[in-house]
């Protein structure tokens, strides 16, 4: 039977011969609004639209039987119970932001460490004014919180440039890029030690405001602190409050409770806090990496065996 896949990305003529040569499938590229006509016989969903109303568009898919989503984070997706209680298999791209999002990490760490924003200001104010306090990262230890595919190659990556490692998850493994790993009962003990506090956790119930004023007084008045996970897992006026009281040194935000964040944020006028626009995984080869996992799926989709990155809806993850 040939497989009806909606994607609401256009796609190149080469990736959708990819897809084609996976499986016995018909594409269709079209935004949400335009393909209301075609949802009646769509069997799979590749992307999400997070505009959608779930409510409103499960009862015009009664075939549909898997979503594929471009993200890592399914969180609102998972909001709408009723998907969440249905049998459509739901997969997600874990594993394609690892090098981007580790690059990003790395990069916002040697600004900071070299004081290379401060260069910049003076830069343009045409100032030579020779920079006292730059340090290294070699040596000091960064916390890796969440050791999933990006966790995984944020570590590798520090690790290259001599740092030491630790990290947190859920269940203590053996890790090539750790120095030591904690489990999360013993995530007090990770932030105490870390000169960079990284967060790479999926948002769930157990995770959300995790980082609030008690986690952020665990932590080194000298440390760093950076999300590139999702902005619900940081309590903004928590942090606000730690680096304006120097509580922390600094800290790097990727991702905001409400995005775009708002003009009258008081995020915005925080000394020692660096804003990103949630591009942190951005990179060219960002969908390429996806239909890669995807292609790999549907090659074997009529078993539903040994398909890579499916998400357990009841967790989350």
């Amino acid at each position: 039977m040939t497989l009806q896949i909606l994607s609401f990305i256009k796609l190149s003529d080469s990736q959708k011969d990819l897809i084609h040569k996976s499986g016995d499938c018909h594409i269709n590229c079209l935004r949400p609004k335009e393909a209301a006509v075609h949802f009646g016989q769509i069997d799979i969903l590749l992307g999400y639209d997070a505009q959608m109303d779930m409510d409103a568009f499960l009862p015009q898919m009664p075939n549909l039987k898997w979503i594929h989503t471009y993200s890592a984070g399914v969180e609102r997706l998972l909001a709408n119970e009723n998907f969440r209680r249905s049998d459509i298999l739901l997969t997600n791209s874990r594993g394609i932001h690892g090098i981007p999002m580790a690059e990003h990490i790395l990069g916002t760490m040697l600004s900071f460490s070299r004081c290379l924003i401060e260069a910049w200001e003076n830069q343009k104010a045409h100032h030579w004014k020779r920079l006292t306090a730059p340090d290294e990262l070699y040596g000091k230890t960064a916390a890796v919180v969440g050791l999933g595919s990006i966790g995984r190659e944020v570590a590798k990556h520090l690790k290259n440039v001599g740092m030491r490692v630790v990290a947190v998850k859920r269940k203590k493994t053996t890790e090539p890029f750790v120095d030591e790993l904690f489990d999360t009962e013993h995530l007090g003990e990770a932030l105490s030690k870390a000169d960079y506090v990284i967060v790479t956790l999926p948002l769930t119930p157990q995770t959300h405001q995790l980082f609030d004023r008690r986690a952020f007084n665990m932590m080194k008045e000298t440390a760093f602190f950076i999300n590139v996970s999702r902005g619900d897992v940081v309590n903004e006026d928590d942090l606000v409050d730690a680096l304006s009281s120097k509580r922390i040194r600094g800290a790097s935000l990727d991702v905001f409770a409400e995005e775009p964040l708002p003009e009258d944020s008081p995020l915005w006028d925080v000394e020692n806090l660096y804003i990103t626009p949630h591009h942190s995984s951005i990179s060219p080869m960002y969908l390429d990496r996806s239909l890669k996992i995807f292609r790999n799926n549907l090659q074997i989709f009529p078993q539903r065996i040994g398909m890579l990155n499916v998400v357990d809806k009841m967790r989350g993850y």
